[in-house]
């Protein structure tokens, strides 16, 4: 599936972001996550807890449903499943029907973000999950800010590579991103570890712009400042980096902005943004600062995905796919992407032989 060279649109072998942790509280939240419906709620004890989303009687969404203790009943006929996901009662009968039982999702919670496995529940392993603490998430000594999240009618893989090619903020943004004109002139390097992938830009002698002006008050000359577009996994990527007084070289600050994707399906996407900056921590109108500017500039890029996918579906003939030295990390990311859906492929066939 384009952009990938492969059928399956996605890995399964994967953790992924199912919602932030203050959506899910003690009424049914329903989100798809790779096509499959999903429910969440939290215990009465406020553990959290993801369940398939059809009842398996007669596929009555479970979403209309309603939570009884720490089971969600069913709304067509009463039938009640617990956090486990076995059936515990059937209003109609003493018994439950044999095998009567949801799928119960491993899932755990970190940072502010339930991350919920789609793959075998024995390789449920949190580790694999990218160290999100590096990043500025989870700690005290950083501030962050969670941006609503939002639905895009497109595939995940072309947000993908919207933010590996950071050279389109010099067009689409161009009156929404500050120094945002001068990306695309920037060169880039691509930095590659077996744990993620950096498409790496180096900002030198930058004019201040308001932004930077407003966030460090002390500034009053040029500065550097790293465009990175750090590849982490499929459900993260990071953009942003380090601002330096370009005079001294003094670390000013790092903001990062954290892009969590989760495919609600082969051409949909449910979309967190983070930013997480180490700087004025205790200001904060940057923060809402943020969280404004991210209300103007992500519209764009959802716009630009948007009519690529309208494209994709529309069956017309399509022109060879041509690329720009530019292109280089995004098109190393597809081939990563591919080998791990390939690999979980391989494995599945193994363990049928």
């Amino acid at each position: 599936m384009y952009p990938l060279s492969v059928d399956q649109p996605y890995p399964r072998e994967q953790w992924w972001v199912a919602a932030y942790s203050s959506e899910v509280g003690r009424d049914v939240l329903a989100r798809d996550i790779l096509g499959e419906p999903v429910i969440l709620y939290r215990t009465e004890a406020g553990e959290a807890v993801a369940l398939a989303g059809i009842c398996p009687h007669r596929a009555f969404p479970l979403s209309k449903g309603c939570l009884v203790g720490d089971a969600v009943q069913c709304g067509y006929h009463g039938f009640r499943f617990g956090a486990d996901g076995k059936c515990q009662h059937v209003p109609s009968q003493t018994g439950v029907p044999q095998n009567a039982q949801l799928r119960a999702y491993p899932l755990f919670e970190q940072a502010g973000l339930i991350w919920l496995w789609t793959g075998s529940p024995g390789r449920a392993d949190p580790g694999l999950v990218p160290d999100l603490h590096s990043l500025g998430l989870g700690r005290d000594d950083w501030a962050v800010e969670q941006h609503p999240v939002v639905t895009v009618a497109a595939r995940y893989t072309l947000l993908i590579e919207n933010l590996l090619d950071l050279s389109h903020v010099t067009f689409i943004h161009h009156s929404t991103i500050p120094a945002g004109e001068k990306v695309a002139a920037i060169p880039v390097d691509v930095i590659e570890t077996e744990a993620s992938l950096t498409v790496q830009r180096r900002g030198e002698n930058l004019p201040l712009n308001p932004l930077l002006a407003t966030q460090f008050p002390g500034q009053l000359g040029p500065f550097h400042q790293h465009f990175d577009a750090e590849y982490l996994g499929p459900c993260l990527i990071r953009t942003g980096g380090a601002m330096y007084d370009a005079a001294s070289g003094k670390l000013l600050g790092v903001q990062n902005y954290l892009h969590l994707l989760t495919p609600a399906g082969p051409s949909r996407l449910h979309y967190f943004v983070n930013t997480a900056r180490s700087f004025g921590i205790d200001r904060p109108e940057l923060g809402e600062m943020q969280v404004a500017m991210g209300s103007r500039i992500q519209p764009e890029d959802i716009e630009a995905i948007e009519a690529i996918e309208q494209v994709l579906q529309s069956r017309a003939t399509m022109p060879r796919e041509i690329s720009a030295r530019v292109d280089t990390g995004a098109l190393k990311v597809r081939r990563r992407l591919e080998m791990q859906i390939r690999s979980e492929s391989q494995g599945v066939a193994r363990h049928g032989e």
